[in-house]
């Protein structure tokens, strides 16, 4: 199997696996009232594209958030946006090298402050 295709399967594996986390946490308090927002894995191959998003409704407001976003491009994983600390180490755990990483937006250059 060529590399981009295991990144593609590990990514959606790894969603997967935090959105039915989501799943089981709502079912084991289903009188919570902020436990109906859900997590969705929402992946995508042809885009190259691999979120996690929450939707839901807690008893005041409409919840919709992205909690992660992936996308492949040139080889590297683009990491958009990770609200979930250990999510990529998880999937560096499950193979994929951490070097594949890269930040969506690289690290501005300080400028000077003046006084």
């Amino acid at each position: 199997m060529d590399r981009l295709a295991q990144y593609r399967i590990t990514l959606e594996k790894v969603l997967h696996e935090h959105a039915q986390l989501s799943q089981r946490v709502r079912a084991e308090h289903p009188d919570d009232p902020e436990k109906p927002v859900e997590a969705i894995a929402v992946c995508d191959p042809k885009t190259d594209n691999y979120l996690l998003v929450t939707a839901g409704w807690t008893p005041s407001q409409r919840v919709h958030s992205i909690l992660a976003h992936f996308r492949i491009i040139d080889k590297h994983i683009y990491v958009e946006w990770s609200g979930i600390e250990e999510l990529i180490e998880e999937l560096i755990e499950q193979g994929i090298p951490k070097s594949v990483f890269l930040p969506a937006q690289p690290q501005l250059p300080t400028s000077p402050t003046t006084a």
